[in-house]
């Protein structure tokens, strides 16, 4: 293609990565852009930085940035604060600049407003860019790997319909010892099918057999491409050997490159990135673990870490600040830097551990090679093999990397973070951002009706709104109860009543108080001053044609964006915080659910529980039958509809559904009390099909921190139980078995530590008692903060699973496992069969 034609035709793309910096004196965007005709570096070049100013205040700043020689200029707007009071644009030519009027303006005590919006962030919010974009510039270079174009004009791309982006990703992991001295990196591109056949455990010294490289499976053209980069320097003599005792017999490591030193392994690592030339890099505690740790190794040495894919160095920022502790960050030009741990926690995935070997586990059905018995000390484990079996720790290494573009492909991730960028405007590598996600939206509609925003609330000032709304609960067992959720409930209310940051204020200065919307602890909203509102019609719009369309990635980014909206305005750390916004949400709320328990209750059913956005309903004494449910949403909905009108003249968003049929149903008492529980339950959940399952909720089934051996013990009970089965005997044999030994390997605690062990001082719980001795026994510290601990009761106390030699504390288990929750259940319904425990712990019922 042409010169001219590039710079004469719309070029479409997706942005990968921004920055901005000065150049020249002058502020200039950078933007990478995936487009149909290869990757595109996009300068846009003499912008400026823009913050606002109280008119009130213009001459105070002008003096004071005179005096300080800071470049600026002023431009009066039709802007207005949420003091209604007028604004004046103040415009800067450079970051420099920019940052100088900011320190000039807080020594002077001038406040300035949305000063802390980025430049380069606020042009692309202003153009409404979500990702998608459309361009067009003076092409600079056509050559490989990328186009550069300058003098850029830029906007949200026109097209109706949003083309598939396919990011390559370079899956990353590092080996290295307590110091941060790199053993090897790992790297691996594509993605596998076939199960592996390599997952054996081993122990230091053992010798299982190299990783068959002939059983890899593809699921697209092409091998994938996989390196380990081996750092020789700590490796014995007989380590080396075996290296070569392996070429000679035709089993050496394909995927295993032998480098000298440290420095020779972090060359080889700059050139096999950028060979590769990935649009992503993608790792486990990647930032703030590997990447952490190849920037000082690369300090060490004086290597620049040119991974940008025009050769510019890797930025990386450190998230201490003083006492404050953000997220790492790193940036590298041109591709996506992503963590899976917070990709997925962003996602809301849920998992008892966040460790890759759980993650693998839970999803994949795979695991990381295992170096140690349970509870053993890895680190011990990889430093020894690093030295004496560096084929065993390539292995274990290369694993570690396969599993991380495993679990991106399998559960799409990136596609994810697509979707969440084309929604709100978001960098695909935004850790968290449900506060960003909110302003890219909202603040550039805000401002075309005429509002600056606020800054952030000052901590004194910030007032707690009410949470979710929890209902007391009618314990026992249910013969059959109905469940009805109201679709996104939080949404739905700010849709219905309006409840908006500008119609808040708009409201202050309607002189026709009588057509405000009533909201809570004094607020009010305007009836035609609505950003919010449309915002979330827009989003549930698109929600309801992506289920439609069974784009279920689609469907669940639009619901998490929706659901953050109330967290958003109730949160400190966002500038249009105000505690009637979030008061006027939750509080509404509230009075949903009471009066859905009244409607209830005249239609002579009982409420057996309630919380935050779902009904629990009992259908005994009644006339309604368990397939009632539809009929029932239906009458309910209708109902809303009508009072709504009639209470507010408004149009009603919400929407009840009923969702689950329990029968039969459990609800707990609170422990040592007869008043029931709250969000803990259990029910036999009967599916359109005609099977059932079981559903734990808040239970010690689903809790991370009670053994295998409870957990298993309570789903067969109460499957017995819903299953009207005798259960005696199953108890007596659970409690002969324990007793004689026979459940020892299912009496394992697992915690984490969260603080260092010398802060446990008032108290010390058994995981702190086990890790203690533990470090004592093995004669350094095994454990420490963030260290999970696996550790069973003996008569000798805590002690550590690997060390322990001692007897089990049966009585323990009987006591503080087993009969609380059969207590729990029994005391409902079966209260005889409690003496089953009377015989086993000498108690009387």
């Amino acid at each position: 293609m042409s010169t001219h034609l590039y710079q004469s035709i719309p070029n479409n793309g997706f942005i990968l990565t921004r920055n901005q910096y000065d150049a020249g004196g002058r502020l200039v965007f950078e933007i990478w852009v995936k487009t149909s005709i290869g990757l595109a570096k996009l300068l846009i070049e003499d912008q400026e930085a823009v913050c606002f100013v109280r008119a009130t205040d213009l001459d105070a700043l002008k003096s004071a940035l005179k005096l300080q020689s800071s470049p600026a200029y002023f431009k009066p707007l039709p802007l207005r604060n949420f003091d209604n009071e007028p604004m004046v644009a103040l415009y800067s030519p450079s970051l420099r600049a920019y940052y100088k009027v900011k320190q000039v303006a807080e020594t002077y005590q001038i406040e300035l407003f949305e000063a802390d919006v980025k430049p380069i962030d606020r042009y692309l919010m202003e153009r409404f860019v979500k990702g998608d974009v459309e361009f067009v510039g003076d092409l600079v270079s056509n050559n490989s790997p990328y186009i550069e174009f300058r003098k850029v004009k830029l906007k949200a791309a026109s097209q109706s319909t949003e083309p598939q982006i396919d990011l390559s990703l370079l899956s990353i992991d590092i080996e290295c010892n307590e110091k941060g001295e790199l053993f090897s990196i790992g790297l691996h591109q594509g993605y596998l099918g076939a199960k592996q056949e390599f997952k054996q455990e081993f122990k230091p010294g053992a010798n299982p057999e190299p990783r068959p490289r002939a059983e890899d499976k593809p699921l697209r053209e092409g091998a994938p491409y996989e390196k380990v980069l081996y750092n020789l320097t700590g490796v014995s003599e007989s380590g080396k050997k075996s290296i070569e005792d392996s070429k000679n017999d035709g089993e050496s490591l394909g995927y295993a490159e032998w480098l000298s030193t440290e420095k020779a392994l972090l060359v080889r690592f700059i050139e096999e990135v950028q060979s590769q030339d990935p649009d992503g890099l993608i790792g486990w505690s990647f930032i703030s673990f590997d990447i952490r740790l190849i920037v000082r190794a690369c300090e060490r040495h004086n290597i620049k870490l040119t991974l940008g894919r025009d050769g510019t160095a890797l930025q990386f920022s450190d998230g201490q600040r003083g006492q404050q502790r953000f997220p790492d960050r790193a940036y590298v030009a041109g591709r996506v830097v992503l963590d899976g741990i917070d990709v997925m926690k962003n996602a809301t995935y849920h998992f008892s551990s966040f460790s890759l070997n759980n993650v693998a586990n839970e999803i994949l059905k795979d695991q990381k090679i295992q170096l140690t018995e349970e509870g053993g000390d890895k680190l011990q484990a990889i430093k020894l093999l690093y030295k004496e079996q560096p084929l065993k720790l390539a292995a274990y290494n290369l694993q570690d990397c396969i599993l991380v573009s495993k679990i991106f492909s399998q559960e799409k991730l990136t596609q994810y973070l697509i979707t969440r960028t084309r929604l709100t405007g978001l960098e695909l590598d935004k850790t968290g951002g449900s506060v960003a996600a909110f302003t890219n939206l909202y603040m550039p509609e805000m401002h075309r009706k005429g509002w600056i925003a606020n800054n952030l609330v000052a901590m004194e000032d910030y007032v707690h709104s009410p949470g979710g709304f929890v209902m007391d609960s009618i314990p026992g067992i249910h013969a059959d109860v109905l469940v009805f959720d109201f679709k996104s409930l939080y949404p739905s209310i700010i849709r219905t009543f309006n409840i908006d940051p500008v119609a808040l204020i708009e409201a202050q200065f309607d002189d026709s108080k009588e057509y405000v919307i009533p909201g809570f602890r004094g607020g009010e909203f305007s009836r035609d001053k609505s950003i919010l509102s449309s915002i979330l019609d827009k989003l549930w719009l698109a929600r309801e044609n992506a289920k439609k369309n069974n784009n279920s990635i689609h469907s669940n980014a639009i619901k998490i964006i929706m659901n953050s909206f109330y967290g958003v305005l109730g949160s400190a750390g966002c500038r249009f915080y105000d505690t009637k916004l979030a008061s006027s949400i939750t509080m509404r709320g509230h009075w949903v659910l009471n009066q859905s328990k009244d409607w209830f209750h005249e239609q002579g059913l009982t409420v057996i529980y309630g919380d935050t956005d779902s009904v629990f309903v009992s259908t005994e004494g009644s006339d309604y039958k368990s397939t009632d449910g539809k009929q029932l949403e239906v009458r309910l909905n209708s109902w809303w509809t009508e009072k709504i009108k009639t209470d507010f003249d408004l149009t009603s968003e919400l929407e009840m559904e009923f969702e689950t049929h329990y029968s039969p149903f459990f609800m707990p008492t609170i422990r040592g009390t007869e008043a029931g529980s709250k969000k803990r339950y259990a029910g036999k959940k009967q599916n359109n099909d005609g099977t059932s399952e079981i559903v734990f909720k808040g239970l010690e089934s689903v809790r991370s921190d009670w053994t295998p051996l409870a957990k298993e013990f309570q789903t067969e009970l109460f499957e017995l139980i819903f299953n009207n089965q005798p259960c005696k005997s199953f108890l007596e044999q659970t409690i002969n078995d324990l007793n004689s030994g026979k459940l020892d390997s299912k009496c394992t605690y697992t915690k984490r530590i969260r603080q260092h062990l010398s802060e446990y001082v008032k108290t010390t719980p058994p995981q702190i008692k086990a890790a203690r001795a533990a470090n004592e026994h093995y004669g350094r510290e095994i454990y420490t903060r963030g260290s999970q601990v696996q550790y069973v009761i003996t008569h000798l106390g805590p002690q550590e699973l690997a060390m322990n030699e001692a007897l089990l504390d049966y009585e323990h288990y009987i006591n503080k496992q087993l009969f609380p929750i059969a207590e729990s259940i029994l005391h409902a319904g079966f209260p005889e069969l409690l003496a089953v425990f009377d015989k086993q712990l000498n108690w009387s019922f």
